[in-house]
């Protein structure tokens, strides 16, 4: 794993020096270094000063996933230099850091069009949140209140995604150049403080109040609206525009019985087949593929053996929505075999929705519950419970019983925490 980590992760250097451009500053902390961690760590990466923490699911063999590290790398800058006086402001670490990795990607890929390719994908992930009945509306705002509540529990793409687009509208309002001047500025305003929305917002404003192109920003909606962007972004698709044109072709085959397209997709980018999937979702999220597609999907592309993470992560989750049976085998290799949230809640979710792979689902969680690191633990367990105790209703007395059950296998806290997720619902 060890050369494997250093093949895959060959670029750091470059990130770091264009990570120093973008942001004006050289890099503050001295030493950098990477620790790719076993698999149940519940994140990508975790930018402790100095030496980031990776997760082993980025190890793509094609550099694909490298992206986290340039992520990790922007965090020197937005978060660790200049950090979130409280959780509740948490998007001022990941929106900045999200937009600043794109630029960073942007820079090594050498087209300005990739930014707003990659952005498309993260798009369709915040809606998939926003879209969430089981979040609370509160934790769909990019400000939040999280007052006594565990801030694991608020923690999703919203303050990556929400933030990035809150950004982005910023930059298109001013243009490139004077957004990306006053990010700098911004960086050595605030380095080796903490700041809070409100501050960010003032001192945007102290900048470009002025500015013509700022008059009608609504930023009480985009501070504390919850769900989607106030602002639907139109991004340069012009990248994607060969995985969608074929998602959709797909999609014909699917309801008209079409035949299956020639396409060669062993010559795309492995960010050109997550695009693909990324649309296949959107397109079929009111109708699921059948089975039969689903299959064939497999057989033309071999997307059920894929090394890279986040396809295969997408391959399953359009099966699970297919009801596909002869992949569940996969699924559950793929949530018992790594303990990265992004990946094992969801498709925990879903298997613990459908009445038929719930208890199957259960099983796996709670064979496999002393592999998971406990945050992730938590949370899985969490979401099992929230989604029983909704289907339970009136029911309390049955789903109090088998709400300790789950809790005490896994512990006296979690019991404590699903007890008090209980109670918090019926206030």
């Amino acid at each position: 794993i060890v050369d494997a980590a250093a093949g895959e992760y060959s670029q750091t250097e470059d990130f770091l020096q264009a990570a120093e451009a973008i942001s004006g500053m050289k890099y503050v902390w001295g030493r950098y270094d990477l620790l790719c961690l076993p698999p149940s760590f519940p994140y990508g990466g975790m930018e402790n000063p100095c030496l980031t923490f990776i997760t082993p699911t980025t190890l793509a063999g094609d550099k694909s996933l490298a992206d986290v590290v340039a992520h990790e790398i922007a965090h020197s800058w937005t978060g660790n230099l200049v950090t979130n006086a409280t959780w509740d402001h948490f998007w001022l670490n990941e929106g900045w850091t999200k937009w600043f990795e794109r630029k960073i990607m942007t820079r090594i890929h050498n087209d300005d069009k990739f930014l707003e390719f990659d952005a498309i994908g993260g798009y369709k992930d915040l809606r998939i949140t926003c879209d969430d009945e089981h979040m609370p509306d509160d934790f769909k705002k990019l400000v939040l209140d999280i007052g006594d509540r565990d801030p694991d529990d608020s923690y999703s793409i919203v303050a990556y995604e929400k933030g990035f687009n809150l950004l982005m509208a910023l930059e298109r309002r001013l243009g490139k150049e004077t957004f990306e001047s006053f990010f700098q500025t911004y960086i050595k305003q605030f380095a080796n403080k903490t700041l809070t929305s409100n501050d960010f917002k003032d001192f945007f404003m102290s900048q470009f109040a002025d500015h013509e192109a700022m008059e009608g920003f609504d930023w009480d909606k985009w501070f504390y609206e919850a769900g989607m962007p106030p602002e639907e972004p139109n991004f340069d698709r012009t990248l994607a525009m060969k995985a969608e044109t074929l998602a959709e072709a797909w999609v014909a085959i699917d309801r008209k019985g079409e035949a299956v397209p020639n396409d060669d997709i062993t010559v795309w980018t492995s960010n050109q087949k997550i695009c693909f999937l990324d649309t296949l979702q959107t397109l079929t999220s009111d109708t699921a593929l059948k089975v039969s597609t689903v299959n064939s999907l497999h057989k033309e592309y071999g997307f059920a053996e894929s090394q890279n993470s986040e396809i295969l992560f997408r391959y399953c989750q359009l099966a699970l929505a297919a009801q596909d049976e002869s992949m569940l085998h996969v699924v559950l290799k793929f949530v018992t075999s790594q303990g990265r949230m992004k990946f094992t809640r969801p498709l925990y979710r879903t298997l613990f929705a459908s009445p038929k792979w719930r208890g199957v689902a259960k099983a796996a969680f709670l064979e496999h519950k002393d592999f998971y690191h406990p945050i992730c633990a938590k949370m899985v367990a969490n979401d099992l419970l929230q989604i029983e105790g909704q289907e339970a209703g009136t029911k309390a007395s049955s789903f109090m019983n088998e709400s300790v059950v789950l809790a005490g296998a896994i512990g006296v806290g979690l019991l404590a925490t699903a007890l008090g997720m209980m109670l918090a619902r019926r206030r």
